[in-house]
């Protein structure tokens, strides 16, 4: 299914966006109360692909189609490249938090509190 411009974001959002959303529906209280572990995540993320980004492009490493993309750019990349590496470490990071808090593997001391 094409939807022209939309076609990276719908599809980005349908697939990160779908997980994530259960995910934090099962978990809220416990992931609410890590909010700040995970935007940090979030903001590496985001960080490290500003800085990586451009070099993988300008060694050609992949290219976005300018049909399928809304062409609002960011340096040499589309917004939607930034939302994905945002979406993509926000699931990650809800995940893992929740997988390690239901086996029961967090320590004295960590930034990462127990519901």
């Amino acid at each position: 299914m094409n939807f022209g411009h939309f076609s990276y974001l719908v599809y980005m959002l349908i697939f990160t966006l779908t997980p994530t959303a259960i995910l934090w529906s099962i978990n809220y209280k416990f992931l609410k109360k890590n909010l700040k572990v995970i935007l940090l995540t979030v903001l590496l993320a985001v960080i490290y692909q500003i800085i990586v980004d451009p070099i993988a492009e300008s060694w050609k490493a992949w290219f976005f189609s300018p049909d399928l993309i809304l062409g609002i750019w960011i340096i040499n990349f589309p917004i939607e490249n930034t939302i994905f590496f945002a979406l993509t470490s926000l699931a990650t990071s809800s995940a893992v938090l929740t997988f390690l808090h239901f086996q029961g593997r967090f320590k004295k001391g960590l930034v990462i509190r127990k519901s």
